[in-house]
């Protein structure tokens, strides 16, 4: 390409520039700016479940007595982890008393109000973490999340609390996970609106293969909300 070429085609392209930003600009006169807002909901729903085993294992007569957990949530919070119990039969012929109990936490949210959402955060705060090896229990402060994962509730809370759709959360004291395109699911309607799990560290029991230790790791978790941003001019349902 010549140099005056390239001089033209440099007047060419400002001149087209120039022109397209001229139409955009007498375009937008009178635009109205986007304004978002921002909403702290509070939960619809909340529940703990505990699934697992409790009972005996091996060459027993007579079904164990192994001690139900003492793990509870206390009001407005949910419990997330496990709690062992073992106690070895007499040889050579063992009975075992055991018990793995599973804690899994649900939380729910009525986004009914939204048409559509710019973006949702998942927030709350470690209450208290309770960590038990070696017929040792210890307290943490700060407390220190024991959850590992968050997912999609695919039913009703239940005792299994069953979910897919998981990533991975933080073991920090307060949690902040975005959660856009789960939200985004629910409102519009792609799935229902199950909530989310907060579940870890480990799966669920299998009874063929139960722990045989007396450990337990416990968090307890409080004050959710679900932070969405969203367009009030798209939501005529949601405060304006």
């Amino acid at each position: 390409m010549t140099r005056t070429s390239m001089n033209t085609w440099k007047r060419l392209a400002v001149a087209t520039l120039t022109v397209l930003a001229t139409v955009f600009w007498q375009g937008c006169q009178g635009c109205n700016p986007v304004t978002l807002k921002t909403i702290d909901l509070p939960p619809s729903n909340f529940k703990t479940g505990t699934s697992g085993f409790l009972g005996s294992k091996g060459y027993c007569l007579s079904s164990g007595n192994p001690p139900p957990t003492s793990f509870s949530p206390g009001a407005n919070q949910i419990i997330v982890g496990f709690d062992d119990f073992f106690r070895p039969g007499t040889e050579p012929f063992p009975c075992d008393d055991i018990r793995a109990a599973i804690f899994r936490g649900g939380v729910a949210f009525d986004v009914s109000q939204f048409d559509s959402v710019v973006s949702a955060n998942l927030l709350f705060d470690t209450a208290s973490s309770i960590a038990r090896s070696g017929g040792e229990t210890t307290g943490q402060i700060p407390a220190k999340s024991v959850a590992t994962t968050i997912g999609v509730g695919t039913q009703p809370f239940s005792s299994g609390m069953p979910d897919d759709n998981e990533a991975s959360l933080p073991s920090v004291p307060s949690i902040d996970v975005s959660v856009s395109g789960q939200v985004r699911d629910w409102v519009s309607k792609t799935r229902p609106n199950f909530g989310f799990i907060i579940w870890g560290p480990r799966g669920p029991a299998d009874p063929s293969n139960p722990p045989e230790d007396n450990d337990a790791q416990v968090s307890a978790y409080t004050n959710f909300k679900l932070r969405i941003v969203y367009n009030p001019a798209q939501n005529p349902r949601a405060p304006q």
